[in-house]
């Protein structure tokens, strides 16, 4: 049916030893063999840049205003992000709340909806005790490269 004496399903076809084909080609290529292309046997190029839209792609860095935004530093190893938005929103209610891990370990950042709010936050949560050590918070300055 597939091919010359073989259904395409056994080793008779045009194929050797799977379905269409080992190294043996489909009858509706033509003839020319599968066709490779710069994009290795696609006919189309991607469609996405090359970092994607799907997850583990990275994160984009989060656009806000400095002044809104605190640094928080001497964060335990075992911290949550939960723990630690459960307590800057003691003081301030924030928008949103990262520790960072690795090469930031043990440093945070939290964004508020104002500049007021950050700097009510910048002393209400200076030396307050988040998992057995008392925190440090600034205000965030955006690091040379």
């Amino acid at each position: 049916m597939y091919g010359k004496g073989g259904d395409g399903w056994n080793n008779k076809g045009w194929g050797k030893g799977y379905p269409f084909g080992g190294y043996g080609f489909p009858p509706w290529d033509g003839g020319k063999g599968m066709m490779m292309g710069a994009y290795g046997g696609m006919m189309m190029p991607p469609m996405f840049g090359f970092k994607g839209k799907g997850k583990g792609k990275g994160k984009s860095p989060l656009k806000v205003d400095p002044d809104r935004k605190l640094w928080i530093g001497n964060i335990p190893e075992g911290v949550q992000w939960k723990e630690l938005q459960t307590l800057v929103d003691s003081v301030v209610k924030s928008k949103w709340v990262e520790i960072f891990r690795g090469k930031g370990k043990g440093t945070a950042a939290v964004v508020y909806a104002t500049a007021e709010e950050a700097s009510q936050a910048i002393s209400g949560l200076n030396g307050q005790s988040l998992g057995g050590q008392s925190i440090v918070v600034d205000a965030w300055e955006k690091g040379t490269k």
